[in-house]
């Protein structure tokens, strides 16, 4: 199968032939009618009309199995119409795009330079057309592969009666691509026919909810349906673990039942508030949701439509955040989005949009909780805590390829050219946006990242990061106690010593006359200060968002 294929599908036979199914399948449906009425004529009872009746059924029965495999083959038809129909908009608007860069897409979806003056045609332009014409390839030979194992069972008579009446019954929907890059994922989707699109946010949600490179639109759909799910199978096995710490006469002293009841427990809580969370932000979208790859529940929540917008924000949580602290972060980032949206009005600029995105997509240590990275400071367990944790990579080496993931979903989902989109972390998380900077790749669609009460971020400059010269930023309060870590340089080195600008979290009156608070401790930099506005960390935050640096309080 290759693109060629697709362009040569003959549409019109497909209907011809479904109109023809249809049509055989109302003749059935009259003779079947008109066989029953004759039955139930009431003069008719003798052995010769009971003999006839019997002949009857038979011929109904005989009849009936052919218009369940026309219903099937008819509804086969029509699937494929749309289907094949999409899949010839698709390959064409490829056509176009390839043209408009330089390019020609060959039938096995490899690109070549067209003839004639050199069109800017950037690697990544390349890597998104081959990557398209790749998914439209398999999504055709899924088709094919499909329709042959419908007629076979048509055939075969194991077509069941009314089966076309039910949802899921038509052309399958295939799973993504098994560890696809955002991009991958994205030309999946693509691919889909609207019918398929459907089934999978209905029946198989959890193959799209939490992948990057899918839109937020459909990812949020896809996470909310998966609450009753997964509040059964969390309900289910809290059962399981309280029957078997009740039969076991020691408890969860030899065993990790215990532990994992707490677990089990914590989750169901992170349901309700995620449920509470949604229900009081029906403009959020609800981009992860994993209650299954680790001990904490992982989730991002965007305010405003990534897909659209012209500045995205993703901030990065540290040391003790949980989805109990989700709701706290969504506020933040409320008064974030709201602030850069002011900053942009006043440029001038008020037809830009901004999202502002919580990401806890990876599990930082904590202090609450059995395990032995979830100590209390005060219980020491061998010199252990909060302090002594926050210098481990572990969690931030975990996480780091998971966030720039979501960067590079972000940047290929949207619908923008090219989307100003800025990294925000706070402590432990900015160890983890630094090396997640660092794993980005080519692409880097990361453009300005910002550093606030960071014990270190593995990098001295900009260029460490892969970010262009002046646009990345530190800010630390006087008292933030997070010195007490960073001056071991376990992350790297300390933050405010870097080449990175150093922005000011001091009282100030910044350039809208706004006359702002300071910042002190290790947690108030994203907050609104008493009189409601951000203090100058935060003013400086939402400048920086907003792409204007140039306004930001040194």
């Amino acid at each position: 199968m290759n693109l060629r294929d697709i362009v040569q599908w003959d549409t019109r036979a497909l209907q011809a032939v479904q109109r023809s199914l249809s049509v055989r399948a109302a003749t059935i449906r009259f003779v079947q009618d008109g066989l029953a009425d004759i039955g139930r004529l009431p003069a008719w009872q003798d052995d010769a009309a009971d003999a006839a009746r019997r002949r009857f059924r038979i011929v109904a029965d005989d009849l009936s199995g052919e218009a369940t495999a026309i219903a099937v083959v008819e509804r086969l038809a029509r699937d494929l119409v749309d289907a094949v129909t999409h899949l010839k908009s698709e390959v064409g608007g490829l056509r176009e795009a390839a043209a408009a860069h330089g390019m020609v897409l060959s039938d096995n979806g490899d690109i070549i330079d067209a003839p004639g003056p050199p069109v800017d045609a950037a690697a990544t332009r390349r890597d998104e057309l081959r990557a398209a014409a790749r998914a439209l390839i398999l999504q055709a030979e899924d088709l094919v592969a499909d329709a042959a194992a419908v007629l076979a069972r048509a055939a075969d008579g194991a077509a069941e009666p009314g089966e076309t009446d039910r949802a899921g019954t038509g052309l399958p929907a295939p799973a993504p691509p098994p560890d696809g890059s955002p991009l991958d994922n994205r030309e999946y989707w693509e691919a889909l026919p609207a019918a398929q699109r459907r089934e999978v946010i209905e029946q198989h949600p959890e193959w799209v909810g939490s992948r990057d490179g899918i839109p937020s639109a459909v990812r949020h759909e896809a996470n909310v349906s998966r609450f009753d799910d997964e509040r059964s199978r969390w309900e289910a096995e809290r059962v399981r673990l309280r029957d078997r710490l009740d039969r076991n006469k020691f408890g969860g002293a030899f065993t990790e039942d215990d532990a994992r009841l707490w677990y089990a427990e914590q989750k169901l809580r992170d349901l309700d508030d995620l449920e509470k969370l949604v229900r009081d932000r029906p403009d959020g979208r609800l981009m992860l949701l994993d209650l299954q790859s680790g001990e904490r529940t992982m989730a991002a929540f965007a305010l405003g439509d990534p897909d659209t917008a012209d500045h995205i924000s993703v901030t990065t949580p540290g040391i003790d955040t949980t989805v109990a602290s989700l709701r706290g972060m969504t506020e933040e980032a409320a008064a974030l989005k709201a602030e850069t949206e002011r900053q942009l009005d006043l440029a001038g600029r008020t037809g830009d949009t901004v999202s502002t995105i919580a990401w806890l997509g990876y599990q930082p240590p904590t202090t609450t909780g059995p395990g032995n990275y979830d100590v209390p400071f005060i219980d020491q367990n061998l010199g252990r805590g909060w302090l002594v944790d926050s210098w481990q990579s572990d969690r931030a080496t975990a996480g780091a390829p998971k966030l720039a993931s979501f960067y590079e979903g972000l940047d290929i989902a949207s619908r923008t050219p090219d989307p100003h989109i800025t990294a925000l972390a706070h402590s432990y998380g900015s160890y983890t946006q630094g090396l997640a900077l660092q794993d980005a790749g080519p692409r880097q669609p990361v453009d300005d990242a910002v550093f606030y009460g960071s014990p270190g971020f593995d990098a001295n400059d900009e260029s460490d990061l892969g970010l262009a010269p002046r646009h990345g930023f530190v800010m630390r309060a006087h008292d933030d106690p997070i010195t007490v870590a960073d001056g071991f340089g376990r992350l790297g080195p300390d933050p405010v010593q870097t080449h990175l600008e150093q922005l000011s979290v001091r009282e100030a009156a910044t350039p809208d006359g706004v006359q702002r608070e300071d910042a002190n401790g290790h947690s108030e930099y994203p907050r609104p200060s008493g009189n409601g506005e951000l203090r100058t960390s935060g003013y400086n935050m939402a400048v920086i968002v907003a792409g204007m640096p140039e306004l930001a309080i040194r």
